[in-house]
């Protein structure tokens, strides 16, 4: 039944979308290199949100979109969202502001949302190459984990779960965003 449902909102759901834009900006030339980490974000994409269901990830999917640019004359990533947030109001948009401190070799981000909802948070890349984000405050109420896929410069995912007591780690959706051209 839950999987009807989300293709049904698929289907149905017409998000009230930003006007695109196509002026991306440019880093700063002074910015570190470290700065083009989440540089997979700059651009339009279409976004595919699923829900994970106990041993898959749903097939029906909610619309969204996320839209990237540089900001702060080329020092931080703007990244924008539009569309139904999983677990909150069904039509939430949203902004994150995300800049590089190249003394902890960390990012920082602030997210603010329609809904009220807000919060900070820490990312850094591993050895393994893998963007790993946490989030500082509010103080989640589990631990959560928050990794990105890039799969290619056309598609890349952002999956968000939580650690169990036991520490294993259940997923509760995944998103994948698609590039969409540039007009």
């Amino acid at each position: 039944m839950f999987r009807t449902i989300i293709i049904l909102i698929s289907l149905l759901a017409t998000p009230a979308f930003a006007q695109r834009s196509c002026d991306f900006g440019v880093p700063n030339p002074d910015a570190p290199d470290e700065i083009n980490q989440f540089g997979f974000l700059i651009g339009n994409f279409r976004i595919e949100s699923r829900i994970w269901q106990g041993d898959a990830f749903s097939e029906g999917y909610l619309p969204a979109e996320w839209n990237g640019r540089w900001g702060i004359d080329g020092w931080a990533i703007i990244d924008e969202w539009f569309g139904p947030q999983i677990g909150e109001n069904p039509q939430t948009f949203g902004v994150n502001v995300r800049t590089y401190n190249p003394e902890t070799e960390s990012w920082s981000m602030v997210w603010q949302a329609t809904s009220g909802s807000s919060m900070i948070l820490g990312a850094e890349q591993g050895e393994d190459g893998v963007l790993r984000m946490w989030q500082t405050t509010p103080e989640p109420t589990q631990e959560r984990y928050i990794y990105f896929e890039i799969y290619d410069d056309t598609h890349w995912a952002r999956i968000d779960g939580i650690i169990g007591e036991d520490g294993a780690r259940v997923p509760k959706f995944r998103i994948d965003a698609y590039r969409e051209p540039c007009e």
